[in-house]
């Protein structure tokens, strides 16, 4: 039976997919600002740099590790008030590669 410091650790590991998340959609936005900085500096009227497409990239990245770090905790958490835990490596492997 799942104890209490088991519904903690769940509960730790999805605040740690957030912040990670987070991060992400943080730089994707330092990065996007960093293409409308040089687009000023260098007297462009338009914006088609790598580095906006390499921004948006990183914050639909972070909005996606978001979601899964929230399905996970989900996932997980019925698994313990069931009773059936079971470590899942192959779906975090698989989410990392």
């Amino acid at each position: 039976m799942a104890g209490p410091s088991d519904h903690l650790a769940n509960e730790r590991t999805m605040l740690a997919w957030i912040r990670t998340g987070i991060a992400f959609i943080g730089f994707g936005f330092v990065i996007a600002k960093f293409a409308v900085f040089l687009s000023i500096i260098e007297g462009k009227k338009s914006l088609s740099s790598s580095s906006l497409s390499l921004g948006k990239a990183m914050i639909a990245l972070g909005v996606i590790v978001i979601v899964y770090g929230l399905v996970d905790y989900f996932m997980v958490e019925r698994s313990l008030v069931q009773n059936r835990y079971r470590p899942a490596t192959v779906r975090h492997i698989a989410f990392i590669a």
